[in-house]
């Protein structure tokens, strides 16, 4: 049970890193054109951005420690929904994004699958 308690920790982890360096990176897309090369090395010399890689960098670090604890089959797909239910919440918190109904129910189903696979591989 303990060591599943240390897999799901790291794909909640790796969750929080991936998604907080991508929201730093779209906070920065509206202060920028990116059109053509001299848009984009401009876009991506940004301290936001820099961090943003970096951070994402680091999500990719506790991915790999991650699986070498859990099985693939297992790790993967806990931390794409945890991900993916992270993304739902800052996007709603910090990009005011609005859910339709349907995507609450869809958000729902992945919970109850990341629980579903937590509680059954535990």
């Amino acid at each position: 049970m303990q060591h599943y308690l240390i897999v799901i920790t790291m794909c909640f982890l790796y969750a929080l890193f991936n998604v907080s360096g991508a929201a730093l990176i779209k906070l920065e897309l509206p202060l920028h054109q990116l059109n053509g090369v001299a848009g984009y090395v401009r876009f991506l010399m940004t301290w936001r951005v820099i961090c943003g890689f970096a951070i994402i960098g680091m999500s990719a670090l506790i991915m790999f420690k991650a699986l070498s604890l859990g099985k693939f089959s297992y790790v993967i797909p806990v931390a794409t929904g945890i991900n993916f239910s992270l993304t739902v919440l800052l996007g709603i918190l910090l990009f005011k994004d609005k859910l339709s109904l349907i995507s609450v129910v869809g958000l729902g189903l992945i919970l109850l699958g990341i629980i579903t696979m937590s509680v059954g591989s535990s």
